[in-house]
Formats: structure tokens, sequence, C-alpha cells
């Protein structure tokens, strides 16, 4: 019986996700064929013409510096939300750990020249 009623339940959900799809499907918009929209997107340069463009290899370091820092930041963000159900004392380890990796990190970059904007 206990399985009965989970089959059912299952089979109610996906009865339902597939009633919302053909919905959206039917009743949005019918949009224009753009052409750009069709065009593949890759790293923004158009791959039809102008194969030759200049491409700026201390600004890609830089971006990925960047998000290297930003990810890094962001698995900080938790910690806040954990003040007051962590030990205080894992909680600054924690911390000090990701802000060691940081500047570690910073520090690899600045010895690789990566942060430098000229060559």
């Amino acid at each position: 019986m206990y399985l009965i009623n989970i089959m059912i339940f299952y089979m109610m959900t996906l009865i339902i996700i597939l009633v919302i799809l053909f919905l959206n499907k039917f009743l949005s918009m019918i949009k224009k064929m753009n052409f750009e929209k069709n065009l593949p997107y890759e790293c923004g340069f158009n791959p039809i013409t102008k194969t030759n463009l200049p491409f700026s290899l201390p600004f890609y370091l830089i971006s990925l510096t960047f998000m290297i820092f930003d990810i890094e930041i962001i698995l900080l963000m938790p910690l806040i939300s954990f003040i007051k159900t962590l030990n205080y004392m894992y909680m600054f380890i924690m911390m000090i750990f990701f802000f060691i990796m940081l500047i570690y990190s910073l520090i690899m970059e600045w010895f690789c020249n990566y942060l430098n904007w000229m060559y």
C-alpha cells in the first residue's frame, strides 16, 4: 500500500511537470527568429569575419585573477550565517585558512607576473 502511494505521488508530480512544460511551450510568445541569436558565440569574436583580431592576454589573466579572488570571497560568505551555531575557534580557524589561501594566491600571482598589465 505504501509503495502504491509513492508511485502515485511520483506519477502526479511527473504529470504536473509535463503540463507546466507544455503550457509554457504553447502559451508563450512566439518570437521571430533572430539571425544574431543563432550565431555561435566564442569569446566575443565573430567566427566568420575578422579572424586576426588581437587578443589581450594580460586582460585575460587579470580577469582570471579576479575570478579566483571572487570565488574565494564567496566561500567566506556562508560563515556569516553560521556565526551563532559554530564554535568560535573552529570559525576563526576556517577564516584564517581562507585568508591565508587568498594571500598565498595573491603572492603566487605577483611572483608569476600575472598582475602586470604590460609585459
